[in-house]
């Protein structure tokens, strides 16, 4: 609730792990299975930039409230408040260049690691949102699909971009030309998830990836992200080039002596 007494649509909350820290970003609409209206949107977008330019912030963690949904997409009674189009060819423009997402921030690629996690309705934008996650995470209960196929309505929160990079056109494509609900395990047959976890674990399940993700070496870990994001598209040449140039400043921080230093003194722990 806000000071007015009113729940917010969107929580977010900073727990402190080791030497980082982590943002939990809950959507909480859960009487409308957490559907993203204009406000909810705003707030996503507001979370989203502050985890990106606050170095503090190591992981994050999205999720939805209540049992029944992670995000069943876009609130459709809203969408003109939602898409915000342009009416001329440079307002258009812009929007294709500079627009932050309908869903709020979709379109912002972050280059520290992002947990999602499912118990329930995770569909259309709320599918799009999901795949946003670099470790994504389901309950047994959990199910998929890109629902607005039977309204109409596109993908424009990532999911035309991320489906076929996450699981191969061969999976990717039945799900977005029919709009085919599938369930958590065999979302995790095609490699939309990650880990299958008990019903009720997962919000448990995604803190403890978060806090272990916060205590390893921090420079590493973000290198080797940034270079597998952004060299994906590239052709191998450009790849190893990218993946070259992450490499100084990473044998210069104090994460990575820290890390060898621990290597030589015994510490062979694994993550859990």
């Amino acid at each position: 609730m806000n000071e007015n007494g009113v729940q917010q649509p969107v929580l977010t909350h900073v727990h402190t792990a080791g030497a980082g820290a982590i943002l939990e970003i809950v959507i909480n609409r859960p009487k409308v299975h957490n559907c993203v209206d204009a406000d909810t949107a705003g707030l996503l977008l507001d979370a989203w930039i502050r985890f990106r330019d606050d170095d503090r912030l190591s992981v994050a963690i999205l999720r939805g409230a209540g049992e029944e949904a992670f995000c069943s997409g876009a609130d459709l009674s809203g969408l003109e408040g939602l898409a915000r189009l342009g009416h001329s060819p440079a307002e258009i423009e812009h929007r294709v260049y500079y627009g932050t997402g309908p869903m709020g921030g979709s379109r912002i690629v972050q280059n520290k690691p992002v947990i999602t996690v499912s118990q329930g309705h995770t569909y259309a934008g709320g599918l799009e949102l999901f795949c946003h996650g670099h470790i994504r995470l389901a309950e047994p209960q959990a199910r998929f699909s890109v629902a607005c196929r039977r309204w109409g309505v596109p993908l424009v929160d990532g999911g035309t971009a991320y489906l076929p990079r996450l699981l191969n056109w061969g999976a990717a494509l039945p799900l977005i030309i029919t709009g085919q609900r599938i369930d958590a395990r065999r979302a995790y047959e095609i490699g939309l998830v990650w880990e299958l976890v008990e019903r009720g674990q997962g919000a448990e399940r995604a803190m403890a990836y978060a806090r272990q993700i916060c205590a390893q070496p921090k420079d590493a870990l973000l290198a080797d992200l940034t270079s597998t994001l952004h060299g994906s598209h590239l052709s191998l040449e450009e790849a190893l080039r990218l993946e070259a140039r992450n490499l100084e400043p990473v044998v210069r921080s104090q994460s990575m002596r820290d890390g060898v230093e621990a290597f030589i003194k015994g510490d062979r722990h694994w993550f859990e």
